[in-house]
């Protein structure tokens, strides 16, 4: 009993002792600094990319910073445009080249009086010139050897005077500065994509003009089938390609050109796009089954187009698709990539 009274004892003076020398002096508050983040947007009715073969057609982005609080003010913001290009190197592989690398390279400083208020827009209009003069003197090793990006064989079509094309894609960043000295040039991944009316970056590409819609009259010779009955003799129709929100997609009526319906009874293939970037053709989206399609150019005249196409199940097929109207086939079009160093 006496030993149980002696542990109580000690036990006491301890809970005294450890609670009475507790220094709040020492306690860890949160203090809680203020910041800066900021939002770019596309000014209404401006080009949302860059026109292929129109370089005189530039993006227009207003940008402001924003202090929540309106304890901060920005002095300084330093402007960064970075371009990557995507090829296909000698094993097949699709490689994305970042000329700027993760920062890009300054394109506009503006400081002082020239600073816009908080929550004033300042507009940045930006043209594929502006990204030439950046980039004109890199230069890259694609295919074995270096050459100048705006010199380079296995993409002929990039020259000075039309310098960007399909597969080029664009962003804008930038680097802001406050009166108290603070740099802010990074920003949490929420601040930069959840919260809302703010972004750390612009993005854009470039585009071309595309007139592909219309109804074509189809021959399909089927190949190969993933089952069902294989038909006799070549299959013909009609579809539909109709425009998107998205320039360059197209929907269509029936992506199997008749096979559907004549191999297996069923409806025809809804659900995949075709693309038309910048004369490059091929296949986007999956059909009422899942199923992905691939595309491989044949042929082209004024009123025909010839292409190969497969499908995940097994279905593969030869289609020639002919103008119903006065529209004439892009004689340009092609499935191969934009520089391949094949």
């Amino acid at each position: 009993m006496k030993n149980i009274k002696k542990i109580a004892l000690l036990c006491s003076v301890f809970l005294i002792t450890f609670f009475s020398c507790k220094d709040e002096s020492l306690q860890v508050i949160p203090d809680w600094g203020t910041a800066v983040n900021t939002f770019a947007t596309l000014k209404t009715g401006a080009s949302s990319s860059f026109i292929s073969g129109n370089a005189t057609v530039p993006v227009d982005v207003n940008f402001r910073w924003i202090s929540i609080d309106g304890l901060n003010t920005v002095t300084k913001i330093e402007f960064f445009l970075l371009f990557n290009e995507g090829y296909v190197d000698a094993e097949g592989n699709p490689k994305t080249v970042r000329h700027g690398g993760t920062a890009g390279k300054l394109w506009k400083t503006i400081e002082g009086a020239n600073v816009p208020a908080n929550r004033t827009d300042v507009l940045n209009t930006i043209t594929q010139a502006d990204v030439y003069a950046l980039y004109k003197d890199n230069t890259y090793n694609y295919c074995g050897t270096a050459v100048s990006v705006f010199n380079n064989p296995i993409k002929p079509g990039r020259t000075p005077a039309a310098p960007f094309l399909a597969g080029d894609t664009f962003s804008l960043k930038w680097i802001v500065y406050t009166a108290d000295g603070r740099k802010f040039d990074s920003w949490s991944p929420s601040v930069c994509t959840e919260f809302p009316g703010s972004n750390c970056v612009y993005s854009w590409a470039v585009v071309c003009a595309s007139d592909l819609a219309g109804t074509y009259n189809y021959k399909t010779n089927v190949t190969a089938i993933g089952g069902g009955t294989f038909p006799s003799g070549d299959l013909v129709g009609s579809v539909i390609l109709a425009t998107t929100t998205t320039i360059g997609s197209y929907t269509i009526t029936d992506a199997s050109f008749g096979a559907y319906a004549a191999v297996y009874g069923d409806t025809p293939a809804k659900g995949v796009r075709l693309s038309d970037a910048c004369n490059f053709l091929r296949f986007t989206g999956a059909d009422q089954y899942g199923l992905i399609y691939t595309f491989e150019f044949v042929s082209v005249t004024a009123t025909q187009l010839t292409f190969k196409w497969t499908n995940d199940y097994g279905d593969k097929a030869t289609t020639t698709l002919t103008k119903t109207d006065v529209k004439s086939w892009p004689l340009a079009l092609t499935s191969t990539p934009s520089g391949s160093c094949n």
